[in-house]
């Protein structure tokens, strides 16, 4: 009733656009279906295709949950993608080893590098976009020097890559992080300083380790999916993880995540903008758009999301 009385006195154009925000996640996914549906034949969703899609929203959704905790802080973290190739360079290494230390040498490097950001942006006080920037220039460097080409692991850790051990530690991560976000103390946290964190730090919130936090989750989360992107091609290189970033935050976006942080960041918005971005990702191919069209065409698809999410009552959204 409260929300029918609001929108009654809102002006025509914002009530439009208040419908649009509130129901813009569910609608653009069921254009994005209906629309490579028809331009493919029938064949987004078809049995061949359906692998495609959900190890495209395997890994973006992953990233985008954790994701959701940057977010609710009003950050970004442009660093998503380096970590991913970082991570999976310490598991090629890790490998030469034991093949057990594959997957902890790949969370740890995701740790480490995730710990830092969160060192620069909550302690030193550095903006997210920049500090982020800045370390995804570095892990990318160090990658390309360390690696001096591409490192490969026995092709027999692809067993590691099935269906099932996706599905389950999908849904186990989503589980764990779902819990952590909406029903425990630093997932509130997490959007109250979003909100305001000043008054987030007057009420006894400790800003500071919060931030640190949800920079270190994903940081994790990416070292997770460096693991599996490492065990899915066997080989880890300077491409490894490439504009990766990009699809992480245009499915966030996508799926209805306002770029200024709070309460209004729902955990929801990550799972369902990661469907819409992995659908959209296989429907261009199966169309045959050429890889840089691809990437016109997000470029467009971001511009409008932001332009449709953006808050202009608060002018820093990018912290």
């Amino acid at each position: 009733m409260e929300t029918q009385t609001a929108l009654k006195k809102m002006p025509r154009g914002a009530k439009v656009k208040e419908l649009l925000l509130k129901n813009f996640a569910f609608a653009g996914l069921l254009l994005v279906i209906v629309l490579f549906e028809i331009l493919t034949q029938g064949r987004l969703l078809g049995q061949k295709n359906l692998l495609n899609i959900f190890n495209n929203f395997f890994t973006i959704g992953l990233s985008a949950m954790a994701f959701t905790f940057i977010m609710a802080l009003g950050e970004l973290d442009l660093s998503v993608g380096a970590i991913v190739g970082f991570a999976a360079m310490a598991g090629a290494f890790a490998a030469k080893l034991s093949l057990w230390l594959i997957l902890p040498a790949a969370l740890l490097a995701g740790l480490l590098v995730g710990a830092l950001n969160g060192l620069a942006i909550a302690h030193l006080r550095v903006e997210s976009f920049i500090g982020t920037l800045a370390m995804s220039f570095i892990c990318r460097g160090m990658t390309t020097w360390l690696l001096n080409g591409s490192v490969g692991v026995p092709i027999s850790m692809r067993a590691f890559d099935a269906n099932w051990v996706k599905i389950v530690t999908f849904v186990v991560v989503m589980i764990l992080l779902y819990f952590l976000y909406e029903h425990c103390a630093y997932g509130k946290h997490c959007r109250a300083v979003g909100a305001s964190s000043e008054a987030a730090r007057q009420s006894g919130v400790r800003c500071k380790s919060v931030r640190t936090m949800a920079f270190v989750l994903s940081g994790v989360v990416c070292g997770l999916v460096g693991f599996f992107t490492l065990i899915r091609g066997c080989t880890a290189s300077s491409g490894t993880g490439n504009a990766f970033e990009f699809d992480v935050l245009l499915a966030v976006l996508f799926g209805g995540m306002p770029l200024s942080g709070g309460w209004t960041v729902r955990f929801r918005s990550a799972v369902i903008g990661a469907v819409a971005m992995a659908i959209l990702k296989s429907g261009m191919s199966l169309t045959g758009i050429d890889g840089m069209v691809q990437q016109v065409v997000q470029g467009i698809i971001l511009i409008v999301v932001v332009t449709l999410s953006f808050d202009r009552k608060n002018a820093a959204v990018i912290k």
